[in-house]
């Protein structure tokens, strides 16, 4: 290779410009070339014909048109050296598709090659001419194909039937004259034939369910099964799922023969032949749940000792069996125990698979061994472990285990251990309602009550308050405290605000009854957030129109909730199962709802509905200008003139931001004291995040000032972006929790849900939790 920037050899430029060669040259390095491959062939020279023909590829490779030397390479097909076979091959298959009158000559050669001795030759010869893209070779593929059906190697047998899913393809009338041949060699003596066969069967007759099975296909597949490869035994498998046994006795048999398939070291193996193993039984109650005692063992190993990725898949698939049958996984408990090398998906999971589990026998147990994450270094983690204590001890009526703990992360001092300790307190006191029990709470939480800065645990610290404020001596204070920066905190405490005060109006009177007054009067005048006015004139209208009723609606009497219902439908769980060991179990949907059915070209489908969108702007514009006068366009707008089309009634206004938006912090404010909020929500970000600027600037969105919010800890920033000149601008929040509050308002009022998705994904998608 030359120096670095120079042309090296063949006149290629290594550092990604355009080839410097000119069509002289290129015409004498095509001249020399066919000079060299004639003496090559006079001499008779292996080594010499090898380079010259590497050569003829390179050239071939760089763009430079080789077609002048086709009679050359024909002429060097004639040898036994597969590798100069390969190449050659190569070369004709190339240029036989762009050049019609070469294409016979390289159809011609590569049938010629068909019968040669050697079965590499025969096979590599069928899968070229398979291989070329043109009508005119299927009259000669035919016939090669069937030949290659009866080869007496198994190499050529395989090729063949690779080459008959090509001529599917090609001209699937011409291939059902192949059917019957094909489900003959699903019994070749040979695996690699028989399992490609039984894939090509398979995809072609998709649409009528695929290729038919019986006892005669599955059987023979069975018996070899441990002598083929993983891939081979998982199409195996799956051809196993649509056999439907003759009796119990039957069933039996082919679960004897697929038990060793569970205690192999393939993953793809061990949950195809789970899932066999449950469709056999899934009619037989008891034999069922025998099964799933069965299939606990390969599992747990499976997910103890594959890597991180593998033992997440196996661990979905487990989660899904437990949730129809926890109790066969029950005692297994500790197999579930988060590890210190665990990725937080892995530990995720398994604290879902812990709270499915958890019974009357082992609650003690697990609710101990969650308490010591708490120190993990994953604050995800130490946040999942807080509210699987919370759900266990919700279903498990392990609440006076679950108390001790809670108190102690209510000591700890790190915020977000109180926050999510105090947001799962929110539903542990809905159902523990004895005053003995959770009256420790209260003064643990009074304690820290001016250090939470957190969304979720203002509201849920407000919501005790109101719930339970009989029994804390300062709740009216606090919540004065709360009423006086009552516009900056976020609509979520607001709301919950109006509610506790309500409820404590009328178990305290006295105290909160110069609060609750201004506290109306500011919420009903705010119009910033529509939930919050609307909830503030309800309780404002309640209590005008009789006091008694509105103690009756917010104080209504409450039962204690036993359980939250979480549960997903059983008809979800039964698709699930029905797609056991494919994505659905790991994305925990079934798969219409993720998988869009495909017929035809990629693309295809979008291009016409773009060419159609084109044309009706088009055609409006020609009739917007078209108006028989010399009008100006709009003058005839009025009241007399026609109302719009139903098909313009449709335009909306897409969002696509400008690059390099330009905006000076006089026109900013400008704005921003004209324009209406047209977007305020709230999305939950990763805490800690130090490079949100950066990673918004990417993305044309830029930061024009930013400072401390008015809650402790956090930041506020201004960002403007602009979508057709249009400009966008949002002030967002964000809080040291994590919550990213965006209030956005623009001059096309479309565009603030747009933008508010367009930050949600892509742009801070890698931050979101």
């Amino acid at each position: 290779m030359g120096p670095m920037g120079k042309t090296g050899r063949f006149g290629f430029n290594f550092m990604g410009s355009k080839p410097t060669y000119t069509p002289a040259e290129k015409k004498g390095e095509i001249n020399e070339l066919r000079t060299q491959m004639k003496l090559a062939e006079t001499d008779n020279n292996i080594n010499k014909k090898r380079e010259c023909l590497k050569k003829v590829i390179a050239y071939m490779t760089l763009g430079i048109d080789t077609s002048p030397l086709f009679m050359e390479v024909i002429m060097a097909s004639v040898t036994k050296d597969v590798v100069q076979k390969k190449m050659v091959y190569l070369y004709l298959c190339t240029h036989a598709e762009t050049n019609p009158h070469n294409a016979l000559l390289a159809i011609n050669t590569l049938q010629k090659d068909f019968g040669d001795d050697n079965p590499l030759v025969r096979g590599l010869a069928l899968r070229s001419i398979s291989s070329l893209r043109i009508t005119s070779v299927i009259e000669h593929l035919v016939p090669l194909v069937q030949k290659g059906f009866s080869d007496t190697s198994p190499y050529v047998r395989k090729t063949a039937v690779v080459a008959s899913c090509k001529l599917w393809r090609m001209s699937p009338k011409d291939f059902e004259d192949l059917v019957d041949k094909l489900q003959t060699l699903i019994r070749d003596s040979d695996s690699h034939v028989s399992c490609n066969a039984l894939v090509v069967l398979n995809e072609a007759l998709a649409a009528d369910g695929g290729v038919q099975v019986t006892k005669q296909i599955v059987y023979p597949l069975l018996n070899k099964l441990q002598d083929l490869n993983e891939w081979q035994q998982c199409m195996v498998l799956e051809l196993v799922l649509r056999y439907v046994p003759a009796g119990e006795d039957e069933m039996f048999k082919i679960m004897n023969l697929l038990e060793k398939r569970l205690y192999g070291s393939n993953s793809a193996v061990i949950l195809a032949a789970t899932h066999v193993f449950l469709n056999l039984t899934q009619n037989l109650p008891s034999l069922h749940l025998q099964v799933y005692s069965r299939l606990k063992e390969p599992l747990l190993t499976l997910a103890a000792t594959a890597p991180m990725e593998t033992a997440y898949v196996c661990l979905c698939h487990i989660k899904l069996l437990i949730s129809r049958e926890p109790e066969v996984f029950a005692e297994n408990y500790k197999d579930f125990y988060c590890r210190y090398n665990d990725p937080s998906f892995v530990k995720s999971l398994k604290l879902e698979i812990l709270v499915l589990i958890a019974n009357t026998k082992n609650f003690k147990e697990i609710l101990t061994e969650l308490a010591a994450y708490v120190t993990d270094v994953q604050v995800d983690t130490v946040r999942r472990a807080i509210r699987a204590m919370g759900e266990i001890s919700l279903k498990t009526n392990a609440g006076e285990t679950a108390v001790s703990f809670f108190l102690e992360f209510l000591e700890m001092d790190m915020g977000f251990v109180r926050s999510e300790t105090l947001n799962v307190l929110k539903d542990f006191l809905r159902k523990y309602t004895d005053i003995a029990l959770i009256e420790p709470f209260f003064t643990a939480i009074i304690k820290h009550w001016k250090e939470m800065d957190d969304t979720v645990c203002k509201v849920a610290f407000v919501w005790i308050l109101g719930e339970f404020g009989e029994y804390i001596d300062d709740a009216p204070y606090i919540l004065e405290t709360y009423c006086e920066r009552f516009k900056e905190e976020p609509h979520q405490v607001r709301l919950e605000l109006l509610t506790a005060c309500m409820k404590l109006f009328f178990k305290r009177p006295p105290e909160l009854q110069p609060i609750l007054g201004p506290l109306l009067n500011e919420a009903i005048s705010d119009f910033s957030h529509a939930d919050v006015h609307d909830r503030a004139l309800l309780y404002y209208r309640l209590l005008v129109k009789s006091p008694r009723v509105a103690a009756q609606v917010v104080c209504c009497p409450k039962t204690a909730v036993e359980n939250f219902d979480t549960n997903e439908s059983a008809e979800i769980k039964d698709k699930l199962f029905e797609e056991f060991n494919s994505l659905s179990v790991i994305f925990n949907i079934p798969s219409d709802r993720f998988i869009v059915p495909y017929d035809g070209i990629l693309g295809e489908d979008e291009e016409e509905e773009e060419e159609e969108e084109e044309e009706e702007e088009s055609e409006e514009d020609e009739e917007s200008y078209d108006s028989g006068d010399d009008q100006p366009r709009g003058a005839q707008v009025g009241l007399l003139a026609p109302g719009p089309k139903p098909k313009q009634a449709k335009a909306v206004q897409r969002l696509q931001l400008d690059v390099n938006p330009v905006v000076d912090t006089a026109a900013y404010q400008a704005a921003w004291k004209s324009l209406d909020p047209c977007a305020n929500v709230q999305i939950q970000l990763r805490p800690g995040a130090t490079d949100l600027q950066q990673i918004l600037a990417r993305y044309s969105i830029v930061c024009l000032a930013s400072g401390p919010g008015p809650v402790a800890g956090s930041t506020k920033f201004y960002f403007f972006a602009s979508s057709g000149q249009q400009g966008i601008f949002s002030e967002c929040l964000y809080e040291t929790s994590g919550v990213f509050t965006i209030v956005v308002k623009s001059q096309v009022p479309q565009f603030g849900p747009q933008f508010v998705e367009f930050l949600q994904a892509p742009a801070l998608q890698p931050l979101c939790v």
